[in-house]
């Protein structure tokens, strides 16, 4: 029996060898792609289930501290500042941390960036561009500023409320950097309201509208804290002072020239208006008036003082318009001790050209400088005769103290 089943089997084997064999072809095809897209996906995939590579790595106790602080100083400022209806929008400084001793450090610049990244992700925030900042801490001879007090901020609130007018700015985000306990960094972050009316009082008393927050950061090394504190520009305390400075104009067309009384200003000295009958002289040219008169400080162009009647100040523009043959004021506040650029123009009809010059004026602590700019332009007739082109003149003044006026 054996014997004759064995080549049955065979028998039956072999009549099937040319199917067997497309289908083995077939299935060693199939299996072939089979391996080769495991091999793809796992190329792709790299070590490790797609389970392990989705899942995120757990977070430093640095980056929960530091989300931490960020959402809580977002929530505070929206809180402080936004109204939907009156704000929509907050417009918002952040100025560079300090170690707290005025010097800029790294880890405050870190943080300054930090703050300002998380702000501009939200679109109830307008954040002030980084260059605008550098030019307002330009503008004040600082290298950033820590913690603001009263003097400090309505000398800030002048300075770029004179040389931005249109600056927008709601809030000032300001900072200090300390090193804390073991190896954590201490943020004490200020958020200032920049729209705060600082008067006498408020500065009497030391006051101003400002929120502070703190928080402490747990750094990975010894090294990592070191590096936070290294300073980038140092500084020191800023000691805040002040000066007044006048710009006044002859916009009228005749011409003003310097009298012998002109160099008895000097700003050691108060102004001594009882021994100087005029500062200026009017010329005998004959004139026209000038067109497109255009004064600026800076960047910044400015219009000339509207006073109402009752204004104090009024009647000091009055009496410099009598000593110095001017008729308009385009400039008349305290201002930081520093110096400053003047431009002035003007536009004549006559040939279409447009004259300009440029001066700098200091303005000194505890004193008044007074610029006075003439636009000068001829008549016709004088230009035949004399030859005389237009031109500008620019005269300046000092005096010690901040009063124009003579007393009793």
């Amino acid at each position: 029996m054996r014997i004759g089943i064995i080549p049955a089997i065979g028998k039956c084997a072999g009549a099937s060898d040319r199917s067997f064999s497309r289908r083995g072809v077939f299935c060693g095809f199939a299996l072939s792609v089979v391996l080769f897209l495991a091999l793809l996906l796992f190329v792709l995939a790299g070590p490790g289930t797609a389970q392990e590579k989705g899942a995120p790595s757990p977070r430093t106790e640095q980056e929960l501290a530091t989300e931490k602080f960020l959402a809580h100083l977002e929530g505070a400022l929206a809180q402080k500042f936004f109204d939907y209806r009156k704000r929509p929008r907050v417009r918002v400084a952040v100025f560079d941390f300090t170690d707290g001793e005025g010097n800029v450090v790294k880890g405050g610049v870190r943080w300054a960036d930090l703050i300002a990244r998380r702000l501009y992700s939200q679109p109830q925030f307008d954040v002030v561009s980084r260059d605008q900042v550098t030019r307002y801490l330009s503008w004040n001879s600082l290298g950033t500023i820590g913690s603001l007090d009263a003097a400090g901020l309505r000398l800030l609130q002048r300075r770029i409320n004179t040389m931005d007018p249109a600056n927008g700015i709601h809030a000032l985000i300001t900072g200090e950097v300390k090193k804390g306990v073991g190896r954590s960094l201490q943020i004490q972050a200020f958020l200032v309201n920049f729209d705060f009316k600082v008067g006498e009082m408020e500065l009497e008393k030391n006051l101003i509208d400002v929120l502070p927050l703190s928080a402490a950061i747990p750094l990975p090394t010894e090294q990592a804290l070191q590096e936070a504190g290294e300073i980038l520009v140092r500084g020191a305390k800023q000691t805040y002072s002040e000066g007044r400075l006048l710009i006044l104009a002859n916009t009228r067309g005749y011409p003003l020239m310097d009298s012998e009384y002109l160099g008895r200003f000097q700003k050691e000295q108060p102004f001594e208006w009882e021994k100087v009958p005029y500062v200026l002289l009017v010329g005998k040219e004959d004139y026209t008036m000038p067109k497109q008169v255009q004064v600026g400080a800076g960047n910044v162009m400015l219009q000339a003082v509207q006073l109402p009647a009752s204004a104090p100040r009024r009647l000091e523009h009055a009496f410099l318009h009598g000593k110095c043959g001017t008729n308009e004021v385009y400039f008349d506040q305290m201002i930081p001790a520093m110096k400053y650029q003047i431009n002035a123009s003007f536009v004549d009809l006559r040939n279409g050209q447009t004259y300009s010059d440029l001066t700098e004026v200091e303005v000194y602590p505890g004193a008044t400088s007074i610029v006075v700019l003439s636009f000068f332009v001829p008549s016709e007739k004088e230009r035949i005769r004399s030859g005389i082109l237009p031109r500008i003149n620019i005269f300046r003044l000092y005096g010690k103290g901040l009063e124009i006026l003579p007393r009793g």
